[in-house]
């Protein structure tokens, strides 16, 4: 046999195993499989003031106080979110809010108001304090003087948000 005839039926012989191995592997049973229904939802952080009522109801004398009068008032907060969360009295923006003549003059009202960072689990309580003070020397000034404050308290998730000591988020916002 010649080297061309020999190169001829090699060539055949190569076409036909290669288009019998590819017929043979369009033979083969196949199947899939579908996993449905993957949802994802955001969790929630919702603090809520659930204290019974305003703070100033707490003092039996919020209406007649006096110089040298002050107290301890009590705000009740709550995890009414579903991820755990750090709450905290938003300092600056609670002074931000104090209004009237109580807050200005020589001897002012003071609010010296809970600087704690807590950490809530969801459906978890705690409460911060709030302690107003008038200083015995305030004067005559404020006789019939009116003041008024709003008690801000912000919460942020406190899952992949810890600070290296544990006591507190990274970032509050």
């Amino acid at each position: 046999m010649s080297i061309k005839k020999k190169l001829a039926m090699a060539l055949v012989t190569t076409t036909a195993g290669a288009a019998i191995m590819a017929a043979g592997s369009f033979a083969l049973f196949t199947g899939t499989a579908t996993n449905t229904g993957n949802t994802f939802t955001a969790g929630t952080v919702i603090v809520s003031d659930i204290t019974n009522g305003t703070l100033s109801s707490q003092e039996v004398n919020a209406g007649k106080i006096a110089p040298g009068d002050g107290k301890t008032l009590t705000m009740t907060v709550k995890n009414d979110g579903n991820l755990s969360e750090w709450v905290k009295i938003d300092q600056d923006e609670t002074n931000g809010t104090k209004t009237g003549g109580l807050f200005g003059g020589s001897t002012p009202m003071t609010l010296t108001l809970d600087n704690k960072v807590v950490e809530l689990a969801p459906g978890a309580e705690t409460t911060f304090n709030v302690d107003y003070s008038l200083p015995l020397a305030a004067d005559n000034s404020y006789q019939s003087a009116t003041g008024s404050f709003n008690v801000k308290v912000d919460a942020v998730q406190s899952r992949n948000n810890r600070n290296s000591a544990g006591d507190g988020p990274n970032a509050w916002q």
